[in-house]
């Protein structure tokens, strides 16, 4: 048989699809959309500096603030060693600087480097706890091209 002489029951129709009416109408259900019981809303403090030591971090006036239930920052990660592990010929990893990407311990090492976390019963109150959390920066200069790298 030739293929243009095939039928389709699909291609060049407009078939119906079963889920439309409710997605256009706004009632259809999205696993987004549940929230088990006991579920927590998570928000990153995150650098507004380039290059920054971290003089200092206070967390205390966001694990007071009600609904929060945890708040953490680099400090309370495991320390990784820095050592470069092989995986294999050919391939090695240092897990120590993965590990300082996750979040910033002593230094913020780019606009955006995660700084804290906030778990809280709802996503308003995690980002009112965002900005009881004080941080004493100071900031350092970034290193912005290859040149100033060397």
């Amino acid at each position: 048989m030739v293929l243009a002489e095939k039928e389709f029951s699909v291609v060049g129709t407009r078939p119906i699809r079963h889920d439309g009416a409710d997605k256009v109408t706004g009632r259809a259900r999205y696993s987004a959309d549940s929230f088990p019981a006991g579920y927590l809303h998570g928000k990153i403090l995150r650098s507004p500096h380039a290059h920054a030591r971290i003089k200092s971090i206070d967390t205390s006036k966001a694990l007071a603030h009600p609904g929060v239930k945890s708040v953490m920052t680099g400090a309370d990660l495991p320390e990784v060693s820095a050592e470069v592990a092989d995986l294999e010929e050919g391939a090695a990893v240092n897990y120590g600087f993965y590990s300082r990407n996750v979040m910033a311990r002593e230094k913020a090492l780019y606009v955006g480097h995660a700084i804290a976390a906030v778990a809280a019963i709802d996503p308003h109150i995690a980002e009112e706890a965002l900005a009881l959390i004080e941080i004493d920066y100071e900031v350092l200069t970034p290193v912005l091209t290859a040149e100033d790298a060397l």
